[in-house]
């Protein structure tokens, strides 16, 4: 029994955030957002710290492809609550929709040429959602492979940050989130999404209380 329970104990420590959230509420951040009808999940800037070893083409291409899944996961995660009722009112644009429109208006994921403003005006949107992450290992497995990392092995540490934006098309940003997170949760994208938004909900404006 005394084995067992330190074990239990830093399996949970794992699974926890390693430091507590950041966030920042601009003081018209409610009026603002309370008049929002459309939103955008814009595709999330990436960034893989690999080991000296890693191949730096594949990073590249690893991060690339974790964008779009990073941003398949947080519209099916605020879509799920919105059917739930713990959303309100709030049309959110689909991921095909918002990364064509982009696209048309001459936005990539390399070059990222458009400001959050630009972007929710090539839109049609009242704001967008950006979203940074910077890791220490890919999240799609097949990148995983292709680079020798075993799930839940990248060198000394396993960690992800994430910088979570709403920025009014008019206004600017006014809402921000800073999340760190390590251990377990690393694993698989939509865990990681996953445990991002239980946490930023409790302070995001568009979820109900």
């Amino acid at each position: 029994m005394r084995l067992i329970l330190p074990s239990i104990c830093l399996l949970l420590i794992l699974l926890l955030p390693s430091c507590g959230p950041k966030v920042y509420e601009a003081p018209n951040m409610a009026s603002t957002t309370q008049s929002h009808q459309i939103i955008a999940i814009v595709p999330p800037s990436v960034a893989i710290k690999g080991r000296p070893k890693d191949d730096q083409e594949q990073l590249e291409a690893a991060a690339r492809e974790d964008t779009y899944t990073f941003q398949r996961e947080i519209y099916s995660w605020m879509l799920r609550r919105k059917q739930q009722g713990k959303i309100r009112g709030l049309e959110i644009m689909d991921p095909e929709t918002t990364n064509a429109k982009l696209e048309r208006a001459g936005y990539t994921i390399d070059s990222r040429s458009l400001t959050p403003a630009e972007m929710a005006r090539a839109l049609g949107v009242d704001a967008v959602i950006t979203t940074r992450f910077n890791m220490s290992k890919p999240m799609s497995q097949g990148a995983a492979i292709a680079l020798g990392i075993l799930v839940g092995v990248s060198g000394a540490t396993n960690s992800t940050t994430v910088n979570m934006d709403i920025h009014d098309a008019r206004e600017g940003m006014v809402w921000n989130y800073d999340w760190e997170a390590s251990g377990g949760v690393l694993n698989k994208a939509e865990d990681l999404v996953e445990s991002l938004m239980r946490n930023a909900s409790k302070r995001m404006p568009y979820v109900i209380k």
